[in-house]
């Protein structure tokens, strides 16, 4: 595995993310969702999704997949966040000239919000990218997550068109967002 280390934050680590890593991504990616998520959607459709999307079988396929990879993000030793990659997933609403990769899923825990951990995570998925040959970055962000499409237009990416996301079987609408990095 590599590691990649920020010079502008010395307390940020970041590593790529193995099999043994499975419980910490659930834990991480579990708590940061029900914290994010739960008081807007409906508790049905809810844990729906949290009990069959946020599981570690779901994401030990989601690792072992070709071009997929999970980086976790420490501070001063502790676990602060994750990001998944998906190197060479491409969408129609981009350019089509490639190749892409797409940010799939970016978490920060509560207590390190403000501390630069999803801007170092969103560097190491740009240099994933970069590495991997890609031309464009996007992600699909929930309509209704005005803080988090703030951020991202902050980080430089665009709004390009709009996807259906399941909650269980709420059907709910994503901004696609993109930028430029190659």
């Amino acid at each position: 595995m590599t590691a990649f280390h920020s010079n502008g934050n010395q307390g940020v680590h970041i590593r790529e993310a193995g099999l043994d890593d499975l419980p910490l991504l659930v834990s991480m990616a579990r708590e940061t969702f029900i914290d994010s998520y739960e008081h807007l959607n409906d508790p049905i459709h809810f844990w729906d999704y949290v009990d069959g999307a946020l599981t570690e079988d779901k994401f030990q396929e989601e690792m072992e997949t070709a071009g997929s990879v999970f980086y976790l993000a420490f501070y001063d030793g502790f676990p602060a966040g994750f990001c998944k990659v998906n190197v060479h997933r491409d969408n129609p609403l981009l350019p089509p000239e490639g190749p892409y990769i797409e940010l799939e899923r970016i978490y920060v825990q509560r207590l390190y919000k403000g501390m630069r951990i999803g801007h170092q995570l969103l560097a190491r998925a740009i240099r994933t990218g970069l590495e991997a040959g890609c031309r464009y970055l996007w992600l699909g962000v929930w309509q209704k997550n005005f803080q988090a499409i703030a951020w991202y237009e902050r980080q430089g990416l665009r709004r390009i068109g709009e996807k259906t996301f399941l909650m269980g079987s709420d059907e709910q609408h994503d901004w696609v967002m993109g930028m430029e990095i190659g």
